[in-house]
């Protein structure tokens, strides 16, 4: 969902419930069976219970939490965090300016992403496309990617088993002039890899990292594609 998709979802009084100004909680612990609800705030959060089952989520101005055993399908905010715990079912996470933060067992079905937020999964998650940033840094704890985790101005972390089915690209910053070019080569990003993750695809450089690989074969699969390379 774009962010005018967004705003316009989160303004239009059309939608199921909505609210412009309180946080919506869905709660109990009994299993909701509407899951063709969507909810949406403008001046607030939106809560999302243990085992309930939902359509669209969106906040403009809040953070959106979904607890053990729910399930949503496109999950979007603008300035909010999304908190995300055990074994949570989604189509789809973004943020504009927040984190994403889950616990085990989080399944997406497609993309997460953030632009300035950083994003965390736990152990046994699973991505159905990609993962990516523009100003936050990416850790994923035994998580499988199936397509590429991107950044542009962030670091990436995979630890404990963590695998990715595409690439890992540091793609090209802004070129903010002189100043701003000494200034990142003093405080580069850091791809961190443990022995027990793994990278299928390349590992491509459009600007000067910091690499802490514990795998030597992986090193065979960094391109580095920045000026001073070439």
């Amino acid at each position: 969902m774009t962010l005018s998709k967004l705003t316009t979802a989160a303004l239009l009084t059309a939608l199921t419930l909505s609210t412009s100004g309180c946080i919506i909680h869905v709660g109990g612990h009994d299993k909701n069976d509407r899951d063709d609800v969507e909810y949406s705030s403008v001046f607030g959060g939106v809560d999302i219970g243990e085992n309930q089952s939902v359509s669209d989520l969106s906040s403009v101005n809040g953070n959106i939490t979904i607890e053990d055993n729910a399930s949503a399908r496109d999950v979007d905010a603008v300035n909010g965090n999304i908190e995300i715990g055990n074994n949570v079912q989604v189509h789809e996470l973004s943020t504009v300016n927040g984190d994403i933060k889950a616990q085990t067992y989080l399944s997406v079905k497609r993309d997460v992403t953030t632009v300035n937020g950083n994003i965390s999964l736990g152990a046994d998650s699973m991505v159905g496309k990609d993962v990516a940033t523009v100003n936050g840094d990416i850790y994923l704890t035994q998580t499988f990617v199936s397509d590429d985790i991107k950044t542009k101005n962030g670091s990436i972390t995979l630890t404990d088993g963590s695998v990715v089915g595409g690439d890992i690209e540091f793609e090209s910053q802004d070129n903010g002039g002189w100043w701003s070019e000494k200034a990142r080569e003093h405080n580069p990003p850091t791809l961190t890899i443990d022995a027990s993750s793994d990278v299928k695809g390349k590992i491509i450089l459009r600007q000067v990292v910091v690499l802490e690989i514990e795998n030597p074969a992986l090193l065979d699969r960094v391109e580095r594609r920045y000026k001073e390379q070439e």
